[in-house]
C-alpha cells in the first residue's frame, strides 16, 4: 500500500500538471482563439466624447500575423465607406482621435491590450500631407507591460477621402512578440491571484475561517 508520503507526492504531481494544463490553456501560446475588438473616437480637448455623425465606431480585430512565431504580431480591423457609420478625422486643432483594444467581447482592465495617446487630428493630416500619404500612425500604451509608459507600441491608420470627409478605412496594431508574451503572462497572474485568493477561505480575509474555528468549538463542547 501506498504511504501517506507518496499519496500526497502523487497528489502534488496531480496538481502540477492540471495548473500547467490550465496556464497553457490561458495562454494560447500560438493564438488559435484569439478575437477582439477595438473601438475609436473623436474627443474634444477637454477629453469630452463627440457625440455627433462620425465621431466613433467599433469593429472586430484580426490577427493577421503568424500566431506561432509572428514578430510583430499584428492586429488588425477594417471599416467599410458607410454614409452613417464610421470614424473620420477632422481637420482641426480642437479635435483629437483616441483608440482602445481588448480582447473578447468586452472591455475591462484586465481584457484591455492597449489605449492611444490621444492624438490632435490637426497633427494627423500634417503628418499625412507630409509624407504624401493617407496613413498616419498613433502611440499606443499597454498598461500591463512593466515600463508601459516608455514602451509605446505603433498603430498605423488609414483613411480615405469620401465627398470632402476623411475617414478611417483600416487600422494596424503592431506588438513586439516579447511585449506580447510579456502582457498575457502579466494577466495570467492576475487569473492564478484570484484563483488562489478564492480558495482561502472567505476570498483572502472573508471570515470563513473564523465560522469553521466557531463550528468546530461548539462541536467539542457537545
Amino acid at each position: 500500500m501506498a504511504t501517506e508520503a507518496e499519496k500526497e507526492k502523487k497528489a502534488e504531481e496531480k496538481e502540477k500538471k492540471a495548473e500547467e494544463k490550465a496556464k497553457k490553456k490561458f495562454l494560447d501560446e500560438e493564438d488559435e482563439n484569439f478575437c477582439g475588438f477595438m473601438s475609436l473616437m473623436i474627443i474634444d480637448s477637454d477629453g469630452y466624447a463627440k457625440k455627433t455623425k462620425g465621431m466613433d465606431i467599433k469593429g472586430p480585430l484580426y490577427m493577421t500575423s503568424d500566431g506561432a512565431k509572428g514578430d510583430p504580431v499584428v492586429l488588425e480591423s477594417e471599416f467599410s465607406l458607410n454614409p452613417l457609420f464610421y470614424v473620420q478625422v477632422p481637420n482641426e486643432d480642437n479635435l483629437l482621435l483616441m483608440g482602445s483594444w481588448w480582447i473578447g467581447e468586452k472591455p475591462s482592465t484586465l481584457t484591455t491590450i492597449g489605449s492611444a495617446i490621444p492624438k490632435s487630428c490637426q497633427i494627423a493630416h500634417r503628418d499625412m500631407e507630409k509624407a504624401s500619404s493617407s496613413d498616419f500612425s498613433m502611440d499606443i500604451e499597454m498598461p500591463l507591460l512593466k515600463g508601459a509608459p516608455s514602451r509605446l507600441v505603433k498603430a498605423t491608420v488609414t483613411t480615405k477621402e469620401q465627398k470632402f470627409i476623411t475617414k478611417v478605412v483600416k487600422v494596424k496594431l503592431e506588438i513586439p512578440r516579447a511585449s506580447w508574451t510579456e502582457w498575457k503572462l502579466h494577466r495570467y497572474r492576475f487569473f492564478r491571484f484570484s484563483k488562489d485568493q478564492s480558495g482561502a477561505g472567505g476570498g483572502g480575509g472573508g471570515g470563513g475561517d473564523d465560522k469553521d474555528e466557531e463550528k468546530k468549538d461548539e462541536e467539542k463542547k457537545d
